[in-house]
């Protein structure tokens, strides 16, 4: 079976947690979990929630692409999911970033794709993890690689798949070194990734090569240019449209502001002095990020999320 191959290069105009151990071919569970939700986004696109990042699910004349995919334990109830709206195979897995509720799939999954995409920090990333194990732990790497190992260097791939071109987009460091956006131009619709957190505040993973002020350029540069009838899929939360996206973005660029407007005070101050009650669809979570772990990453002073116990 012919496999597209994915290069990176720059962009002239705009167009991790690290992966948790796996093994290598490991038996799915028997049974899957009832976890996921289906909704429609577009004709033959399609957004699957479940546990962990949203995954999107785009069908083609022949074949399926599969965005993202959770956690392996979930792959069962996924692909009754996927079987729920279309037979056909699926040729494709992107990864929109390394984080394991998102490429936790990626190791059941690798035996049923012809090739798993991602940025090169992606694979870079699983392969500096991975190397700690033993063989036997190890797998789920993406085959295709676009763009380089400096996240600062614009990466854009196309794939053509029957009928449908899909977009693949790295514009920088942002939730993480290695994010992709996934456009599909001629459906208007966009999955975002962990570039975008709606219902609660984003994260920015800092060892993972993430940027707080990456994150807001990026989100102002797509803002810029997306049609203003077009869907996107957020990595957490609900569809949204460029309405929401524009809130997000002028949500990210009062942070920006209310920091710079303080220097020198502490993630603490800094919270408190905010008026966090103005951006009601950003809300912290106490286990996760709460608003003195953002003012934390926003104001260069620490980690994006509260310390795993």
């Amino acid at each position: 079976m012919r496999i597209l191959l994915a290069c990176g290069f720059a962009l002239a105009a705009p167009v991790a947690l690290p992966l948790a151990a796996h093994a290598r071919h490991r038996a799915a569970p028997v049974e899957a979990p009832k976890v996921h939700r289906v909704e429609k986004v577009a004709d033959n696109v399609y957004c699957i929630f479940g546990q962990g990042g949203n995954i999107g699910l785009v069908v083609t004349s022949r074949h399926a692409v599969l965005i993202d995919d959770q956690f392996e334990r979930l792959v069962p109830g996924l692909l009754e999911a996927v079987k729920g709206i279309t037979p056909k195979p699926i040729k494709y897995l992107v990864n929109t970033h390394g984080h394991g509720d998102h490429v936790g799939g990626n190791v059941v999954l690798e035996k049923q794709v012809t090739a798993i995409i991602a940025h090169a920090n992606v694979r870079r990333r699983m392969l500096t993890e991975q190397a700690k194990l033993e063989t036997a732990k190890r797998g789920g790497l993406p085959e295709l690689a676009l763009g380089s190992e400096d996240p600062k260097e614009r990466a854009r791939l196309n794939v053509y798949l029957d009928d449908t071109e899909l977009h693949l987009l790295h514009l920088g460091p942002g939730h993480t070194d290695g994010d992709v956006i996934v456009g599909l131009p001629v459906a208007k619709v966009m999955h975002m990734g962990d570039l975008l957190f709606l219902g609660m505040l984003p994260y920015i993973d800092v060892e993972g090569g993430g940027s707080f002020d990456g994150l807001v350029s990026q989100v102002a540069t797509v803002t810029s240019w997306i049609p203003d009838d077009a869907k996107i899929i957020p990595g957490h939360g609900p569809l949204c449209g460029k309405k929401e996206l524009v809130r997000y973005r002028d949500f990210l660029l009062a942070v920006q502001a209310h920091v710079k407007a303080r220097p020198g005070k502490s993630p603490a101050e800094l919270a408190a002095a905010f008026d966090g009650a103005a951006w009601p669809e950003w809300k912290p979570r106490g286990d996760f990020v709460t608003w003195e772990t953002f003012f934390s990453v926003a104001s260069g002073q620490g980690p994006g999320r509260v310390p795993r116990p």
